[in-house]
């Protein structure tokens, strides 16, 4: 005799065999040969027509026809004793489908929209983000990491404000916007203390084991206005690094910036004349290019070494973008920012 669960599962593996056998079956015919016999004397026809009409009763509704063709349909199957207990037929019941449902799909996988053929993509297209530079942001002074996903959507932001001519706290809200749609009010306040906080250079003066005492549980464990003012910090230190902005009393300036094949630096010089220039100079660690596109401009080597090219005759005020690409084909070059300011 079999368990009860030999028999739910066999009944069960029936029942769906039978099923869908009727459905892909053109006629609607099944083979009585699986342990399933039917005791349909009807023809497929008549089966078929007893689900709308029935004799002595020509408009029958759907529930009355779908109720005639029950009973005239029967599935052996074990008694309620048989079954064990509605828990465990649940259960069984539940695997099987699930398992019918796995060699359905892999069978037949399901596509996108826009697919007329099963397509294999990559695992990973690196140019969805600036991933050789990421090393720099890993090492951003913050009293906790960041995820990586938000380091990467802000550098990719930040690179765009960059060129932009925006007040500082502007700056730092558009920033971070979008990752908190539900804080605007917070983001201005934060924003202004988070400036304020910073010297006269610019660069942020950081009690870091305080700050690191106000999240023991890291960014994840952070309410929302501690996120914010840790997301703000770090866009402050990106804005910060990729703009370079020269004047008379400051006529030269440097970046260092760490990449996954090691430290890039980054050096720009104005000098005087008629016209003046500034001189931007590159050290890179690997093969790349340097480049300015607004004045079509563009310096590269296929070896490690220095680039250089030159800004003439900068206007005051004007934002220049300045791209930085390393070998990788599909990598996403880092932009800086470079700002000719002629006063004292």
């Amino acid at each position: 005799m079999k368990s009860d669960a030999d028999t739910i599962r066999s009944f069960l593996l029936a029942l769906l065999e039978h099923f869908s056998r009727t459905d892909s079956s053109p006629s609607g015919k099944v083979d009585d040969s699986d342990g399933i016999p039917s005791k349909v004397e009807q023809s497929p026809q008549t089966v078929n027509s007893s689900l709308f009409t029935s004799e002595g009763s020509p408009n029958l509704s759907e529930d009355e026809a779908l109720s005639t063709f029950i009973n005239s349909v029967s599935i052996e199957m074990p008694s309620i004793s048989q079954l064990g207990e509605l828990p465990a037929v649940q259960d069984h019941f539940q695997t099987v489908l699930k398992r019918r449902l796995q060699i359905e799909i892999s069978q037949n996988p399901p596509l996108f929209p826009w697919e007329s053929n099963l397509t294999d993509y990559p695992a990973e297209l690196s140019a969805d983000g600036p991933l050789p530079w990421m090393s720099q942001l890993r090492s951003l002074p913050l009293p906790t990491s960041l995820p990586e996903d938000i380091l990467t959507g802000l550098l990719n932001r930040c690179q765009e404000l960059v060129a932009e001519t925006l007040q500082p706290g502007i700056q730092l809200v558009k920033a971070v916007e979008t990752l908190f749609p539900d804080q605007p009010q917070a983001m201005e306040q934060i924003a202004g203390l988070v400036l304020a906080n910073a010297t006269v250079r610019g660069t942020a003066t950081r009690d870091m084991e305080g700050l690191k005492a106000a999240f023991p549980d890291g960014y994840e464990g952070a309410n929302p206005q501690q996120q914010v003012t840790l997301t703000m910090l770090a866009a402050k230190d990106i804005l910060d690094a990729l703009m370079l902005t020269l004047s008379r009393n400051a006529p030269s300036i440097e970046r260092e910036w760490q990449t996954t094949e090691g430290n890039m630096k980054l050096s720009a010089q104005y000098q005087s004349g008629t016209p003046g220039e500034i001189r931007i100079s590159a050290e890179m660690p690997q093969a790349g290019q340097l480049s300015l596109p607004s004045v079509g401009q563009t310096v590269a080597q296929n070896r490690p070494g220095e680039l250089t090219l030159t800004l003439p005759a900068p206007a005051p005020n004007v934002i220049y973008p300045l791209e930085v690409h390393l070998a990788e084909a599909d990598a996403m070059p880092l932009t800086f920012a470079i700002r000719w300011i002629d006063k004292e």
